[in-house]
């Protein structure tokens, strides 16, 4: 009996060694005073990325530690106050942000969802988040490339009570890419759940090709003229007979979807906001079709491309990251 129980303190003694201490197959197990969180490291399995190819979607977990995400939201409320004062940031609820024919009446009164773009430029923790070297590593992995870049970065908040609702959208419409090689890093900085705005993913729905760009405050088409006939509007995801999903995450907690995958989000009537970075990473080597194909924030000229070279340049990266080949050498 003795022996026993001097073997069971033992086990005890090198689990909580193990959970303080120890790097356990990519998962990071790290102990803080609010919350314990398993940090998540390793690349995807093949179950996740076969998970990906069906739904177009991937919760892979958390990617990073309370503390980062203090940082990232001190760092947000910052940025907000001073791209607002040089006039860089952004509703994406107003109607004279969209190049539509006949311009629009505010769709939501009184709701409003800011939106920042490319913070990685000038934002040290921000060009830390969209460096990470995991984040990077699974864009890889999902979308087929030994090498990715950095597209952009995005910050999005809904404020208490008036942040609105984002209607049904894809993100490769948005882009002057010739192909859809890219994924978007969402990650909450607040706990996400129905009730604030959760994203809403319509599964399988990157299967069914493009479709044109939308309003995202009112789900309005357009830039018919510059798309093949074929590509049509987006509808509703139901009456096409798809599941829709609500992506509920823990702040820190990363979703991954693909650039073709209809999504939307509800409007926050909670008394906490909503807030979430954003990185779109592309595939080496797609195609910059530029202003041919979308008026992006950056001209042809700005960028230094030529339409139909691979995408390049200070403004689209190459992210480092270690492969799965590397880190077993």
């Amino acid at each position: 009996m003795i022996f026993l129980t001097t073997l069971v303190s033992v086990v005890y003694i090198i689990v909580i060694i193990q959970i303080n201490n120890y790097n356990y197959r990519g998962f990071k197990i790290s102990r803080d005073t609010k919350q314990m969180s398993v940090i998540r490291s390793e690349p995807l399995s093949g179950e996740e990325i076969l998970e990906f190819s069906r739904n177009g979607f991937l919760l892979p977990g958390q990617i990073f530690p309370q503390d980062t995400i203090e940082k990232m939201r001190s760092s947000l409320t910052a940025a907000q106050a001073s791209e607002h004062e040089v006039g860089r940031e952004y509703d994406l609820l107003d109607p004279a942000a969209w190049p539509t024919k006949d311009k629009e009446q505010q769709p939501q009164p009184g709701k409003n969802v800011g939106f920042l773009f490319n913070l990685w430029l000038w934002n040290k923790e921000w060009r830390e988040f969209c460096f990470n070297p995991t984040l990077a590593h699974w864009a890889s992995q999902l979308i087929g490339v030994r090498q990715v870049r950095l597209l952009e970065d995005n910050a999005l908040y809904k404020a208490p009570k008036t942040g609105g609702t984002l209607k049904w959208h894809q993100d490769h419409p948005y882009w002057p890419l010739a192909q859809a090689n890219a994924v978007t890093a969402w990650v909450a900085l607040d706990d996400v759940y129905l009730e604030n705005g959760a994203m809403q993913m319509a599964v399988g729905s990157h299967l069914l090709g493009e479709r044109l760009p939308a309003v995202f405050g009112t789900g309005t088409p357009y830039l018919q003229e510059m798309r093949p006939s074929t590509v049509k509007p987006m509808e509703d995801p139901t009456e096409q007979g798809l599941d829709i999903q609500t992506i509920e995450l823990k702040a820190g907690e990363v979703s991954i979807h693909h650039a073709l995958t209809w999504h939307a989000s509800g409007p926050n009537e909670t008394d906490q906001p909503r807030r979430a970075c954003i990185a779109r990473y592309v595939g080496d080597g797609t195609i910059w079709l530029g202003s041919r194909r979308y008026e992006y924030n950056y001209s042809d000229k700005e960028v230094g491309i030529k339409i139909g070279q691979p995408i390049e340049g200070r403004y689209f990266p190459l992210i480092p990251f270690k492969s799965m080949t590397e880190t077993h050498k």
